[in-house]
């Protein structure tokens, strides 16, 4: 099948491979651009009715206008927001008019709830029609447990529940203490009588 794929590009030649790398290059710009200015409209160029893609919170999209939604979500969600992303991208796959583009991303993200910094890796598969390069399929995805918008959620976790543990601690102390350091008056009453008649 790869092969098959490739055999376009054999014929094409190395000239063509080098433009096509270049233009790739081109869309690695365009992307991080987008992302980190919060205008997404230079990106629905690459958009086909086939286009579809899994955002890095396993958001599905199926056209620009979702992807924009999920985008605009996002942002709305987190006031003052400031996201930046930069590519690291691999040399990508040349299969005559299909490239498959893959790397990882160093993503930051600053809300009014702390700087978080992590990186996902991330895969595109895109087809030249028409002299264009068009998205047809992409995934981002990152680690679920070791990054920090988690650790910093666990943080918080731990803070509440160990201070909710200090308050029960502490009132579980006290309500201990005045139970065993006073009886009631009527045993110390019969105390003393007791006393006295012996």
């Amino acid at each position: 099948m790869a092969l098959a794929l490739g055999a376009p590009l054999a014929k094409a030649g190395a000239a063509d491979e080098a433009l096509f790398h270049d233009e790739l290059r081109q869309l690695k710009a365009v992307y991080e651009n987008a992302i980190s200015s919060g205008d997404l409209s230079p990106l629905e160029s690459l958009f086909t009715p086939e286009s579809s893609g899994v955002v890095v919170d396993n958001q599905t999209y199926a056209s620009f206008a979702e992807l924009k939604g999920i985008y605009d979500r996002f942002r709305a969600s987190f006031p003052n927001l400031v996201y930046r992303v930069k590519l690291d991208a691999q040399p990508s796959l040349l299969f005559g008019d299909v490239a498959v583009a893959r790397g990882t991303c160093d993503e930051y993200v600053k809300t009014n709830k702390g700087e978080f910094t992590y990186t996902s890796n991330w895969t595109a598969v895109l087809r030249r029609v028409d002299g264009h390069w068009k998205l047809v399929r992409s995934q981002v995805t990152m680690d679920p447990f070791r990054n920090s918008i988690v650790q910093y959620f666990l943080a918080k976790t731990k803070l509440y529940f160990g201070a909710g543990g200090a308050v029960l601690g502490l009132l579980g102390g006290l309500i201990s203490a005045r139970a065993l350091g006073a009886k009631p008056k009527s045993l110390v009453g019969q105390d003393s009588k007791s006393t006295s008649a012996g």
